[in-house]
């Protein structure tokens, strides 16, 4: 007879992808999985497999975490000029401590394991594409609003601004926040 779970399977999720988040995939071990999740080695292959599949399954949760707690004011149908700026400027200057410059775990991933796996860079990609779209979407709108002008290629911004915001994960992880706040008004002007 099958035992039941004594845990919830999206909170020891949610404690895994943090602990990918803060120690990257290849410096994440099992023994350190179980510590922070609070389940054994056993419950960890159980419900994920293994580490790979429990790691893409986090992958998962943090774009499902970006979505509810990062990008709502981006996600709003008329998103435009205004809330990019906004979302970028409280990016360059929130105040971070030490545990808020983690970076973005997709972008940590994909500094760190890039396209050495195919299963895994499917997630990174899936998680660029949701991005792109966004800002694509944020820059349409600009456009219908007239804050940039007409014939701006759209397209090609969207992924200027992809780059951008990855930039900023990793140069936010160290840079001062007044070169930050340069580097966003640099990539904002050149929209005008």
């Amino acid at each position: 007879m099958p035992r039941n779970k004594s845990y919830n399977n999206d909170l020891v999720l949610e404690k895994a992808m943090n602990v990918f988040w803060v120690h990257g995939y290849e410096a994440t071990s099992v023994r350190l999985l179980e510590k922070e999740m609070g389940i054994n080695q056993f419950s960890i292959y159980a419900s994920f497999k293994n580490k790979k599949n429990l790691f893409i399954n986090a992958l998962q949760k943090y774009r499902q975490f970006v979505i509810e707690n990062r990008f709502q004011s981006l996600l709003q149908e008329d998103a435009g000029l205004k809330e990019l700026e906004n979302f970028l400027m409280n990016v360059a200057t929130s105040k971070q401590g030490k545990d808020d410059r983690k970076g973005c775990l997709i972008v940590n991933t994909a500094g760190e394991l890039g396209e050495q796996d195919p299963e895994i860079a499917k997630e990174i990609n899936l998680y660029y594409d949701f991005i792109r779209t966004m800002l694509l979407h944020v820059l349409q709108n600009a456009v219908t609003k007239k804050e940039i002008p007409e014939n701006t290629d759209v397209e090609k911004q969207a992924s200027f601004f992809l780059g951008v915001m990855q930039g900023i994960s990793v140069a936010g992880k160290t840079m001062d926040k007044s070169r930050l706040n340069d580097f966003i008004h640099i990539a904002l002007t050149q929209l005008k």
